[in-house]
């Protein structure tokens, strides 16, 4: 099958050796050698891109096309992006993969062609096998964490880290992908969060932290959006469902991953804290921590300042608390009574008796 990349086209699959679509009459071989053979997800007027996968003489690749041009300079920035990051973990763009295919209407098509990540992305993969254990996490933990600080040092954060945007390989190696809402690191930028003008905000929902939301997303916003990922990871459930602590807004996750150690559920959960300066202040400290594994965590506190305990061990705590203040409470009643109390007792026993009375000779 041949797929029409007009966006407009009324019915857009074709048969598998047509030169043009049947319908719309646009050329079905783009640049000479890319054929289109299935969009990889649903095609929804809302979205403002498609991707296709597509056969290049022979290999398996991906299409992104543009269907507005108003998010043109975000598919521009994309491009660019991954032509200047060159890591196992980030998909390759085609030397001549970014073209504009002309359509019949003499309107154009944006079209970004870029390597084929093979294998499942992590919310497939815990939708079949479930949630993943803590040495699996770890390692992949550690391979995140070595792709962020390559976005990172190139002055750009991603905004979209999220199970369905991390690909799965079959050697059991990580990518990520979607770099569409991908972000420059500038003075300009910098100076619009200083003064909290509003900035485009890219919103998934359960992995967005606060200021990103509000368009003052910050590098440090793609570690809020990891640890809730290995929130994901490691439950099997999705951070929305879990409730958050109504005072340090930390997320009560943790009894549905007993076996996780302490050292790493503390790591996960700062990387979430709440405000960014509270999250680990670049990708390098995330390895750094992971190297040193749970010797770091008696020299260091959370950031949120207070020690984690489950539901159960919160309540026996209260409960000796509550105990220890009754006990002190009657120690305190005993020794007033002692104190003040007694000796009226023993004035009042003397006035029963009468006063001995002498007279001189």
């Amino acid at each position: 099958m041949s797929f029409c990349i007009n966006p407009k086209c009324p019915a857009r699959q074709n048969p598998e050796q047509a030169e043009h679509c049947l319908t719309c009459g646009t050329p079905l071989l783009l640049q000479g050698r890319y054929r289109l053979l299935k969009p990889l997800r649903e095609l929804e007027d809302w979205r403002h891109t498609e991707i296709f996968a597509v056969d290049d003489q022979g290999q398996a690749k991906v299409l992104k096309s543009l269907r507005h041009g108003l998010f043109l300079p975000q598919f521009e920035r994309e491009m660019l992006t991954l032509s200047q990051l060159q890591h196992p973990g980030i998909p390759e763009i085609d030397p001549d993969g970014y073209f504009d295919q002309p359509l019949p209407t003499g309107e154009v098509v944006h079209c970004l062609v870029m390597e084929q990540i093979q294998g499942e992305n992590l919310q497939q993969h815990v939708e079949q096998q479930g949630a993943i254990p803590e040495a699996t996490a770890v390692g992949w933990l550690k391979q995140l964490a070595e792709i962020l600080d390559q976005i990172h040092q190139t002055s750009l954060f991603h905004r979209d880290i999220k199970p369905s945007n991390v690909m799965l390989r079959a050697n059991d190696q990580l990518a990520l992908i979607d770099f569409g809402t991908v972000r420059p690191i500038t003075n300009t930028y910098l100076a619009k969060v200083d003064s909290r003008r509003e900035v485009t905000s890219v919103v998934s929902p359960g992995y967005t932290p606060l200021e990103q939301i509000n368009g003052e997303a910050v590098p440090q916003s793609d570690f809020y959006a990891l640890g809730r990922l290995f929130v994901y990871l490691l439950t099997g459930q999705q951070p929305s469902q879990f409730k958050t602590n109504d005072q340090t807004g930390e997320l009560r996750w943790q009894d549905s991953a007993p076996s996780v150690s302490r050292w790493f559920v503390t790591l996960i959960d700062e990387l979430m804290a709440p405000f960014p300066g509270q999250r680990p202040k670049n990708a390098r400290e995330i390895l750094q921590r992971l190297e040193t594994g749970p010797r770091w965590l008696p020299r260091r506190q959370s950031p949120l300042g207070y020690q984690r305990l489950s539901p159960q061990r919160y309540q026996q705590a209260i409960a000796l608390l509550l105990l220890l203040n009754l006990v002190f409470f009657i120690l305190n009643s005993a020794l007033l009574w002692h104190r003040f109390l007694r000796p009226e007792r023993g004035l009042t026993e003397q006035s029963h008796y009468p006063t001995r009375l002498s007279y001189p000779g």
